[in-house]
């Protein structure tokens, strides 16, 4: 969203099978659909509706949209002096976005898993390689907001 704030929302699915959550690598096409649907609707008006990333984490489907001015300016106001601290990280996959996402954005090409349920292989947590071009980009972001020195590495930090 070329670096303009974005609101998120995010949905999982309940699994019957296992008492946990769904991955969503196992959603049905009805079911991203019927997610996204439900992303819009939480969102409502906020954010500019053509400006939109719908992406997957590998139990949560969530849609970024870019705040508009107005929005911005407000939180400004209501926030002097607020920054964002940290990145949350690549996505799994990204499904569609309106506009072309900055490098950033994009899913690392070789992460490291964190299996965190022993019952679903799908479902890990992904740690940047730091190698790809995507995990630089992040890389290179937070070592600009860092207080840490530019040449510490960030990545994988946490």
């Amino acid at each position: 969203m070329r670096g303009t704030p974005v609101w998120l929302a995010s949905v999982s699915r309940y699994n019957p099978l296992t008492g946990g959550r769904l991955a969503t690598g196992s959603w049905t096409h009805e079911q991203l659909a019927e997610g996204t649907d439900m992303l819009r609707r939480l969102l409502g008006p906020a954010g500019d509706p053509t400006r939109e990333r719908l992406f997957r984490m590998n139990i949560t489907l969530c849609l970024h949209r870019a705040a508009t001015d107005a929005e911005i300016e407000t939180a400004m106001r209501n926030a002097p002096g607020a920054e964002s601290i940290d990145l949350a990280g690549g996505p799994i996959e990204v499904l569609w976005e309106s506009e072309p996402g900055s490098l950033s954005t994009k899913p690392c090409h070789n992460p490291r898993r964190e299996y965190i349920d022993a019952r679903d292989r799908q479902i890990w947590l992904p740690h940047d390689c730091g190698s790809c071009e995507p995990c630089r980009a992040r890389a290179a972001i937070m070592r600009s907001r860092s207080p840490v020195g530019k040449g510490d590495d960030v990545v994988g930090s946490r």
